[in-house]
């Protein structure tokens, strides 16, 4: 593994631990973290469902925007919600879950 491989893998780690968290007794019901897509700056927000219980096991959902350098929702940028029949059952999955959907987004978008 060189260098750049490294550092790739070192940044997936730190942008997934508070993903990863969600799935932890007493940990906050959301999370949001950065994300890149070709040119885009996205935001990433995992949401577990409120509905948790010994015979019903949480589910995560998942919001995708685009946002600027600051921060602020691009006008007219990329904002994909899940559907509730489309959750998960691991806060990682929804998390890959969104980005493969913002890609697939983009890749459909005229050029």
């Amino acid at each position: 593994m060189d260098c750049a491989d490294r550092i790739a893998v070192l940044a997936a780690e730190r942008t997934l631990a508070p993903v990863r968290a969600l799935a932890q007794t007493g940990a906050p019901a959301a999370a949001t973290v950065p994300a890149r897509l070709a040119r885009r700056r996205l935001e990433v927000t995992i949401r577990r469902s409120s509905v948790v219980g010994p015979e019903r096991p949480p589910a995560y959902g998942w919001e995708v925007r685009e946002v600027g350098v600051d921060g602020a929702a691009t006008p007219g940028g990329l904002e994909l919600p899940s559907r509730p029949s489309a959750a998960a059952g691991d806060p990682e999955d929804a998390y890959w879950t969104a980005l493969e959907a913002a890609q697939a987004s983009v890749d459909s978008a005229p050029a």
